[in-house]
């Protein structure tokens, strides 16, 4: 996991930057319409989405195999929690078409404070529950979260 502020996003060594940086810089990004748009074809894609962000308790931890989220906050604030793999029991199978199998967690998850701006990167098999809601912000969150093959 690399939380940090979109700014930094080149210094990190994640596969496809300066085509998310790219696409960023092109685009309205508060005004895209919530969809999947791809940029490199299955190889890096981006799933765009608007929503009221839930207590955490009504989300579920989620892994992926194939692909590397960066989740990029365009507007708002919301909590990503993140637990590790031993902590995790499966609710469902995994999703070859989706790339996701979901969890639920004994023990206490780590919470990541995500703001406007900033992004998190969650590599394959990164347990990570988004979407949560933070205590100070009560708001529209806008996200745009790329979606890169590592495997």
């Amino acid at each position: 996991m690399i939380p940090d502020s979109i700014d930094h996003l080149k210094h990190c060594a994640i596969p496809k930057t300066e085509a998310i940086l790219k696409f960023i810089a092109d685009h309205d990004c508060a005004h895209l319409p919530d969809g999947e748009n791809e940029i490199q074809g299955r190889e890096l894609f981006v799933r765009i989405m608007s929503y009221i962000p839930r207590p955490a308790a009504e989300n579920r931890f989620e892994i992926h195999r194939i692909y590397a989220d960066v989740q990029y906050l365009v507007s708002g604030t919301e909590i990503i929690q993140t637990a590790r793999m031993k902590d995790l029991t499966p609710l469902t199978d995994y999703d070859n078409k989706g790339d996701y199998r979901f969890f639920k967690a004994s023990g206490t998850p780590t919470d990541l404070i995500v703001q406007a701006g900033e992004f998190a990167v969650f590599y394959p098999n990164q347990a990570h529950r988004p979407s949560c809601s933070y205590e100070g912000y009560k708001g529209l969150v806008k996200k745009l979260v790329f979606k890169v093959k590592i495997n």
